[in-house]
């Protein structure tokens, strides 16, 4: 029994290194998708286009998230984007509760694969002037 639970330490203590280096806003293990923009710090208007790029090495066609904060996702923002290694989309900003810790979450449809743009703040909508 005492080497069962050696063996147990061991292996959990063998996994803890794995989840210490996962790069941050990235599922672990995921580094075949990267959303590399929107960027940490930026600002985008509610009704404005917000212009999200990714590169995917899985192949498999995604769907794109807004995610916010400890909330989760917020809404679907788009499905079926390409599978291509490298691309691009503009999407409309949802009306939504203005702030920070926003990001946008790309998924691989097939699952597995994940990956979040850097951090970025919503602020109200512009008026026309009158």
């Amino acid at each position: 029994m005492r080497r069962t639970g050696f063996l147990s330490l061991s292996l959990s203590l063998a996994a803890l290194p794995v989840l210490v280096v996962a790069p941050s806003g990235t599922a672990a293990g995921d580094d075949a998708l990267t959303v590399t923009a929107p960027t940490t710090g930026s600002v985008h208007r509610v009704g404005a286009s917000v212009f999200v790029t990714w590169r995917n090495t899985t192949g498999q066609e995604l769907d794109m998230w807004l995610v916010h904060g400890s909330d989760g996702r917020v809404i679907r923002l788009a499905a079926k984007l390409s599978g291509a290694a490298e691309g691009e989309t503009a999407t409309v900003l949802p009306t939504v509760v203005n702030g920070d810790g926003y990001t946008i979450e790309l998924a691989a449809r097939a699952g597995g694969a994940r990956a979040s743009s850097g951090s970025f703040a919503v602020a109200p909508r512009l008026r026309a002037a009158r």
